[in-house]
């Protein structure tokens, strides 16, 4: 044990120790940015991609509006010769 004046580490080594967890906290903070870059880049790539989803969704229902249009269409020529034919007799 050591007395109660005795120091555990000198002044160089306090500065030492002090240099080392320096070098450390310079190196996490250099992490630690590129996390936060990487997470930025992330978030609009995620953004991008739910904007295209949506315009595909929004596609895909204008597509199938038209498909509905042809068979209302195809129905009403077929229904106007039926009832011309009918007339017709």
């Amino acid at each position: 044990m050591t007395g109660e004046g005795e120091q555990w580490y000198s002044n160089k080594d306090l500065y030492e120790m002090m240099t080392e967890l320096s070098k450390g906290l310079e190196h996490t903070n250099k992490e630690l940015e590129k996390t936060q870059t990487m997470i930025r880049d992330y978030n609009g790539l995620r953004e991008r991609i739910d904007k295209c989803e949506q315009r595909i969704i929004e596609s895909d229902g204008s597509g199938q509006g038209r498909k509905d249009m042809w068979g209302y269409v195809v129905g009403g020529i077929g229904l106007l010769l039926a009832i011309i034919s009918y007339v017709a007799k």
